[in-house]
């Protein structure tokens, strides 16, 4: 037993000094393997990177445009606390309810010209501030962009608007009469084929439960939440009756960009879906032909008495030690990916992309060991002879 035991360590230790050799010696070219291995990594990841960010830009225009939110107009019938009460629902970020002054704004800079005002609740000021191209929101949490902030008091004023004066987030402007509104913000309402009338106007927050109804509950939900459509008439007051003149219409912001969008469909079927496996296929060729290159010293390990188990050992240890050098070469890349925007996204995209370098370390595992299985020490004299 012992003399059996010492045996196993001689043989173990003389494979680890072997397969240390080929590594050093670059017998088994582990750096010209490790490149040629990340660089397919990168090719592949990078090519599903680029299409997945696609469709991620594809789907932040489209909620960014106002593709995703509904508007109840029921003029005089919309209950502003019922419409700021839907942001519990799954899937809304925001909801609040609109209507139009009769009055008009008219600063004292410009004393002939008015700004058409609307008064909106608490809720909307973020459906709005949302839809804006001059403020980032991430996690839910809004990143100022041109000193533009949401949460002092006052109104909201379209970037048109607010051009005469320069106006920004915190300034103070006189008015005719010789008040004052102070600008909480600053919002873009681009013409992209978004809803008219807001482009050129003023926003000012009321209370929610306004003994005036509104008109219009805007409703902004991502991802699409079913039956929203439905849910939307939870924001009528159920004052109107059958005979009322004017019916309640519901319809998209914006259509431009489409009436929907599937992002997650679009995420399922895109190409790129594949390149795990294609990752697989091509690390498997790689290890199968850089193993099968060396049949000659291998089908002579074998004729001088070296188990095939050990040398098949000898030889994944080598595989395995290139090719984590391969993906280590790759890293940045998945880092970059993760510290570029650390949200879940961000965490799903990694997670995807992970399976590029798994699928090529396990290609390539099996390729060298299809390629040592495949080594015969009776075709000794045949790979000589083709050497």
């Amino acid at each position: 037993m012992n003399e059996t035991n010492h045996r196993s360590r001689m043989r173990l230790a003389g494979m680890l000094g072997e397969a240390w050799r080929d590594l050093i010696t670059g017998t088994s070219h582990a750096c010209a393997l490790a490149v040629g291995l990340a660089c397919l990594i990168v090719l592949l990841a990078g090519a599903d990177w680029l299409t997945i960010s696609g469709i991620q830009k594809q789907t932040d225009e489209y909620v960014a445009s106002g593709g995703s939110t509904w508007i109840l107009e029921y003029p005089n019938h919309i209950d502003g606390a019922a419409c700021d009460r839907l942001t519990s629902l799954d899937g809304v970020e925001a909801s609040g309810a609109v209507r139009q002054s009769e009055n008009k704004l008219v600063f004292a800079a410009l004393p002939s010209t008015s700004v058409p005002l609307y008064e909106i609740t608490p809720g909307a000021t973020e459906v709005f501030m949302l839809s804006t191209t001059g403020t980032q929101w991430k996690n839910g949490t809004p990143h100022e962009s041109g000193g533009v902030s949401q949460n002092r008091g006052g109104a909201l004023l379209s970037s048109e608007a607010a051009k005469p004066f320069q106006a920004q987030s915190g300034q103070s402007l006189a008015l005719k009469d010789g008040r004052s509104l102070d600008v909480a913000a600053v919002f873009d309402w681009p013409d992209d084929g978004r809803k008219s009338g807001f482009s050129y106007a003023a926003l000012t927050p009321i209370p929610a439960d306004s003994s005036t109804a509104f008109s219009q509950c805007w409703v902004r939900a991502w991802p699409q939440t079913k039956n929203l459509e439905s849910l939307l008439r939870l924001a009528s007051d159920g004052t109107a009756n059958a005979t009322a003149a004017e019916r309640p219409q519901i319809y998209k912001l914006n259509t431009a960009k489409g009436s929907e969008l599937d992002s997650t469909v679009l995420f399922v079927s895109r190409l790129t879906a594949y390149v795990p496996w294609i990752a697989l296929a091509a690390a498997l060729a790689l290890g199968f032909i850089a193993t099968r290159t060396r049949k000659l010293e291998m089908a002579s390990a074998l004729h001088c008495g070296v188990p095939k188990t050990v040398l098949l050992t000898q030889i994944m240890l080598e595989t395995i030690t290139w090719s984590i050098a391969g993906i280590l070469l790759t890293s940045p890349l998945l880092a970059w990916v993760w510290l570029d925007d650390n949200t879940a996204e961000a965490a799903a995209l990694t997670d995807t992309l992970l399976r590029v370098p798994i699928a090529a370390v396990l290609g390539v595992l099996l390729g060298a060991f299809l390629g040592v299985s495949l080594t015969r020490e009776s075709h000794l004299l045949k790979y000589f002879k083709n050497r």
